[in-house]
């Protein structure tokens, strides 16, 4: 009888080791096994199922757990049309992980290549093979279209520039509006901890401000084949940011501050480039740049509806305490501090976003420093310790109530 009352406190400690041990794995930074391994693991097409011209070339982007670039002396490649070996030689393109081969002349037209070959990974461990084995194999196929290359054409750019904060937010240094009660959200690995708000606005009391740039633009008369383009940003005369591009392409940079740059588009096979106007940023807004300090007349707070608060930090240091919050900045009359207590949300209003940054108004902070909204696709917390790790209590305090019951019923 005894034995048998035991269980429920045996499975209880169980579950919550296994629960424990759980929320624990998800915070637990292990690192990658292969970050020191040179090894390449895939090697596909960029072409995908687009059909490349007569005048192009096979692209091929590498990778796996190597950052390194890909030497051209660890791979070989045969290029077959219909079983016949096709004269060509492989080569580099001078982006990041995407290699080249170039036909010795024009392609046939609306036939399907074969493209096969090894990668020598001389780094491989034979005892874990999913960073690369030693000889990689790779096989895909590439069809060609009817049409050759068009004409090379500057591309068509557009800008947005915004001011950004250089550094993470911090509970005892914000003031905020409309509703937003910041709280500190628990990182992961390096990632660290993040100051998040689910509505409203909050803005450092002392900053750093950073330039933010975003180009976007087109490249017209690419055609309809598979991409042999590539569109970079240009600062001074050193190329940066260079990547691959079918129609369409965005850049986002943040220095500190005022800068010129232009974009570049450059064939890959002819080596031909087309520039836009240079452009220069940053001039306007000069004035909000480096060390600032906020007063109520700062452009920072002008998406608040209501007027700005501070509040104390709660107890457990983790988050603002809405029931202990103050107008910002405190007037002379004002003599209470911010102990004088207030009730639920200091102003109400509609969620807002980040300085110049529409978004859904949840403001985080980017690994980088740079306060940013997850709306915006350029911050990814990929960390399972804040959410979803407390699913398992419910299920703990139901077997701790069985065990008080079967304790009464013995």
């Amino acid at each position: 009888m005894a034995l048998f009352g035991s269980r429920p406190v045996v499975l209880a400690l169980v579950l919550s080791t296994w629960f424990g041990a759980r929320e624990a794995a998800a915070c637990l930074d292990l690192g990658d096994p292969c970050a020191d391994v040179i090894t390449w693991t895939m090697v596909q097409s960029t072409a995908e199922s687009l059909k490349v011209p007569r005048d192009g070339m096979f692209l091929m982007r590498v990778s796996g757990p190597a950052l390194a670039p890909v030497p051209l002396d660890v791979m070989t490649v045969e290029v077959t049309l219909d079983g016949v070996v096709v004269d060509g030689a492989l080569e580099q393109t001078g982006i990041g992980g995407v290699l080249g081969w170039r036909p010795a002349g024009l392609l046939q037209a609306d036939s399907t290549y074969v493209v096969a070959g090894t990668i020598h990974n001389l780094d491989a461990m034979p005892g874990n093979p999913s960073c690369g084995l030693e000889f990689e194999p790779f096989e895909f196929e590439v069809s060609t279209g009817t049409e050759v290359m068009p004409p090379m054409l500057p591309p068509q750019v557009s800008r947005e520039e915004a001011v950004e904060f250089a550094e993470p937010l911090a509970l005892d240094n914000l003031v905020c509006c409309d509703g937003a009660f910041p709280l500190t959200s628990a990182g992961c690995g390096s990632g660290g901890n993040h100051v998040d708000f689910s509505e409203g606005h909050c803005v450092p009391m002392q900053y750093t401000g950073r330039l933010s740039v975003e180009l976007t633009g087109v490249v017209p008369g690419t055609g309809k084949g598979a991409s042999m383009l590539s569109v970079a940003r240009m600062v001074g005369e050193e190329v940066v940011d260079e990547t691959l591009v079918t129609e369409s392409f965005q850049f986002r940079t943040r220095e500190a501050g005022p800068f010129c740059d232009r974009v570049v588009v450059r064939n890959l096979v002819s080596g031909e480039t087309a520039m836009s106007a240079v452009m220069c940023h940053g001039d306007a807004l000069v004035d909000r740049l480096g060390a600032q300090t906020l007063t109520p007349e700062s452009p920072e707070l002008a998406v608040c509806v209501g007027a700005p608060y501070v509040c104390e930090i709660d107890e457990l240091g983790d988050s603002w305490d809405p029931d202990r919050c103050t107008p910002w900045p405190a007037s002379e009359e004002d003599t209470d501090g911010p102990d004088a207590p207030t009730t639920g949300s200091p102003t109400t209003g509609g969620p807002t976003s980040g300085p110049g940054e529409p978004g859904s108004g949840t403001g985080t902070t980017a690994d980088d420093g740079a306060t940013t909204n997850p709306a915006d696709g350029l911050v990814e917390h990929g960390c399972a310790c804040a959410s979803g790790g407390a699913a398992g209590y419910p299920w703990l305090a139901a077997l701790m109530l069985l065990v008080r019951r079967r304790g009464a019923r013995s």
